[in-house]
């Protein structure tokens, strides 16, 4: 976008959408934005000068916009998007926008179903400690970075790719790193292989990929890629993690390149092997940059997991941490980084399954998911504005539990329940964690402020900034 166009974006008050706003803000662009709500990012972006319509109206879009972007939330007969047709405006969807902005920088992308957004918030952290001033753009709150979005000086762009509405394989970055790949997303993917395909269309188009071959799928597509940086802590690749050692909130790795070793005790503040994955995806990225090896090991050090990821409430003699994990994969990974970093410590797991398509399609797949928990709470499904499915609540999760492993498994009604239920059966040293896309971070925010006043003195804190 150019400096004085106008651009409306229709649902602005989303993460990835308020980021977008802010970036073209920074750019001279005349910004305005709708959405239902008001939240904590329209008062960030009222701020700075966007203009904020709370609810949605044709009135919204006047004659003299350029463009109006939309969220993969809007559909194509809101009012809004009608109106502009009617108008003959371009409506553009995110992250096409996202696409055409990151043409104008030389752009890392980062992709995968899970650890996007931490990967993304640590390339951000690695490029900018070292001096190459980024822009970035991430799908969470990085209070270690400012916010989830900037436009810098620098002429690296860092970007979360979203692949859930099919739009990634029109994203072109000069590196694009993959995580891994999983099922999700399947009202638009109809398939696994739908899902391999268009992340394998995305690393086509790239200048250099960066692959974690820890994951078969990705390891798949790397033998059709032999010019990718490889990534791995499990096995033989370009860049490995050797040694690796967890400890609560810190976690420690020898650095390998090339089979040889690079940095001794790599200090990365975040737990479990998923992280360690991430941060090699990071270092491998910042590297192909031009950041050396042992000055992004260095400033990994300084690194802070962004909103909502193993983000802790409250150490009081009771861990509480809250995590957006909501996927199969990302819960066993989170569960085996307490049980690995916090070992003998009873784990009490929340979950809240995320929309009725994805526990329709994936709720037998939750019940392995939880096997390092004791105990786990399964609150009502969050809908996400979908319609409700017959026959698909939350107790097809919990017998998927009860089938698939011996955790004391409990339905609960709602938020008051279970809040009253933890109050009522916490005992010292107790690791609870709340897991989900949707509200759950209600239950541990909540139980934080009932420890804060409570009997519980022990402390055990993450490393802070």
């Amino acid at each position: 976008m150019k400096r004085g166009s106008r651009v409306h974006f229709v649902g602005v008050g989303g993460i990835g959408m308020s980021g977008l706003a802010s970036v073209f803000a920074s750019k001279g662009v005349r910004v305005s934005g709708s959405d239902l709500n008001e939240n904590h990012e329209t008062e960030v972006l009222r701020g700075r000068g966007v203009s904020i319509h709370r609810g949605h109206s044709e009135r919204n879009i006047t004659g003299d916009l350029d463009t109006v972007i939309v969220s993969s939330a809007i559909a194509a007969d809101h009012e809004e998007v009608l109106a502009a047709e009617r108008r003959r405006i371009p409506v553009v969807p995110r992250l096409r926008a996202v696409a055409d902005l990151l043409l104008q920088h030389r752009s890392i992308g980062i992709a995968g179903t899970h650890g996007k957004t931490t990967t993304t918030a640590m390339v951000a952290t690695l490029l900018r400690q070292s001096g190459l001033n980024p822009s970035y753009l991430i799908g969470a709150d990085c209070p270690a970075l400012g916010g989830n979005a900037r436009l810098d000086t620098g002429e690296w762009f860092v970007a979360e790719v979203d692949e859930s509405d099919g739009l990634l394989v029109e994203v072109r970055p000069d590196i694009a790193v993959l995580t891994n790949i999983g099922r999700d997303h399947l009202q638009t993917y109809r398939t696994l292989d739908d899902i391999v395909e268009a992340f394998s269309t995305y690393l086509s188009q790239s200048g250099h990929t960066v692959l974690c071959i820890d994951d078969p799928h990705v390891k798949a597509l790397a033998r059709t890629l032999p010019n990718a940086t490889t990534v791995s802590v499990d096995g033989a690749a370009d860049l490995e993690a050797r040694d690796v050692v967890y400890d609560r909130w810190t976690t420690t790795f020898d650095l390998y390149a090339s089979g040889r070793l690079a940095v001794r005790r790599v200090a990365l503040p975040a737990p479990g092997k998923h992280n360690v994955r991430n941060a090699l995806c990071a270092l491998a990225s910042a590297s192909i940059a031009g950041v050396p090896l042992d000055a992004g090991a260095k400033a990994l050090a300084t690194f802070r997991l962004p909103h909502r990821r193993f983000e802790l409430m409250e150490e009081n003699g009771v861990t509480v941490v809250d995590d957006y994990a909501h996927l199969p994969e990302e819960i066993d990974a989170t569960l085996q980084a307490i049980r690995a970093g916090w070992p003998g410590r009873r784990i009490v797991a929340i979950f809240q399954p995320h929309r009725y398509t994805r526990t329709q399609a994936l709720g037998d797949d939750f019940g392995a998911a939880f096997r390092e928990a004791d105990q786990v709470l399964v609150t009502p499904i969050y809908s996400a504005c979908e319609t409700r499915i017959p026959g698909i609540t939350s107790t097809c999760i919990s017998d998927s539990i009860r089938r698939e492993t011996d955790c004391d498994v409990r339905l609960m009604e709602g938020m008051d329940e279970t809040v009253n239920y933890l109050e009522a059966s916490i005992r010292p040293a107790d690791f609870i964690i709340s897991f989900g896309a949707g509200d759950v971070w209600k239950v541990t925010e909540r139980l934080a402020r009932i420890l804060i006043e409570g009997q519980f003195l022990h402390r055990d804190t993450p490393p802070r900034s």
